[in-house]
């Protein structure tokens, strides 16, 4: 069961990265903040992402620490970002940090395979 969850959660994690990388595609802070509708959904993807670290056990992330594991799952405090503080926080992780942190996660896939895996 334990690993389903943990399974689970990655996937979560990696699904709604990419999903934030396709619906910002090439936007600046200005038309990312301007957006009525891909705005909220990258704000939503983003929570995910950030309650998949949250409730990802210790012993998962200590597997993968190129992937900063805390800092992905303080972001559920700022999701969605209340004031100019927690915007700026939320562009520098959809400009700085998102692109990583895929690709890290790509490598672990391919190292870590059995902890993808959706099995019982």
């Amino acid at each position: 069961m334990q690993q389903l969850y943990v399974a689970s959660l990655l996937a979560n994690f990696f699904e709604a990265g990419g999903s934030i990388q396709v619906l910002l595609g090439d936007m600046d802070r200005a038309q990312y903040e301007a957006s009525r509708l891909a705005r909220p959904e990258i704000e939503r993807h983003l929570k995910t992402m950030a309650d998949s670290a949250q409730a990802l056990p210790e012993e998962v992330r200590a597997q993968m620490p190129k992937v900063d594991w805390p800092a992905w799952a303080a972001l559920a405090t700022l999701v969605p970002p209340r004031d100019e503080a927690a915007r700026a926080r939320v562009w520098t992780v959809l400009s700085t940090w998102l692109p990583p942190a895929g690709l890290e996660l790509r490598r672990y896939r391919a190292r870590l395979p059995g902890l993808w895996a959706f099995s019982p």
